[in-house]
């Protein structure tokens, strides 16, 4: 059987998703809820905070991410796009 493999855009809507759904998300739940490996989640979690899409805190003594106003937007316009593959039978 074929393994599916997610695209970038597809590993990035997971991403973000994942940040804004869980409560408080320090790396180890990011991993989980993305199902990315944590050497590939520590290059998309650095080019994201460079360009504004999350931001960290320290919070008890554990880094916490949380979605800007911009990556909730990029988010939104990743998952319009998503839906529209899957309209069409691919997966993105």
């Amino acid at each position: 059987m074929r393994k599916k493999y997610r695209s970038h855009v597809g590993v990035l809507l997971d991403i973000l998703q994942a940040i804004s759904e869980e409560n408080e998300p320090t790396i180890t739940r990011i991993i989980y809820r993305a199902n990315i490996s944590h050497d590939r989640l520590k290059k998309y979690i650095s080019r994201l905070l460079e360009q504004g899409y999350i931001r960290k805190k320290e919070v008890n003594g554990r880094i916490i991410y949380f979605l800007t106003d911009k990556g909730v937007k990029l988010m939104r316009e990743l998952q319009l796009v998503r839906s529209v593959f899957d309209v069409l039978g691919f997966q993105l």
